[in-house]
């Protein structure tokens, strides 16, 4: 739903949401264009550096927010792109663990240090008040309502 006058009152707030979260979407997926990434695999990389292990495909969908087997086509793609390969757990084989590549490590450094810059851009228009304001704001929206999804 777009925002705008043709929002009633009572849908002000998911409707300025929703817009803002589709230029967030649209401004990433421009933003990781060069290097030919989606969101949800440059979210990959970033959950398993900051793991600094290999996680399960389940644990992935989970912190995505996704099904498992849309996160097993994701993986798919990103290990024949050579970002992360597969690996069966040692003590479960029946467990898929996904693990950065060398090269899936060095896109992932590429991307953090240009993710300071984009951050600016988008969220420069708020004051730093602002900005840990929102952020909180959002983080209890999301902390009282995940469990809806799950």
């Amino acid at each position: 739903m777009p925002s705008g006058s043709l929002a009633p009152p009572d849908r002000e707030e998911f409707a300025s949401l929703y817009t803002a979260f589709a230029i967030l979407r649209k401004e990433s997926d421009r933003a990781l264009s060069p290097w030919h990434l989606t969101v949800p695999q440059a979210s990959v990389l970033a959950l398993l550096a900051e793991a600094g292990r290999p996680l399960p495909v389940s644990r992935l969908a989970r912190m995505l927010l996704q099904e498992s087997p849309s996160v097993t086509s994701l993986v798919d793609r990103m290990c024949d792109s050579g970002l992360v390969e597969r690996d069966k757990d040692s003590r479960d084989r029946r467990i898929v663990l996904v693990k950065l590549t060398g090269k899936g490590r060095r896109m992932h450094d590429t991307l953090r240090a240009t993710a300071a810059a984009f951050n600016d851009e988008l969220f420069g228009v708020l004051s730093a008040d602002e900005r840990t304001t929102l952020k909180e704001l959002l983080q209890k929206l999301a902390y009282r309502n995940i469990q809806r999804i799950r």
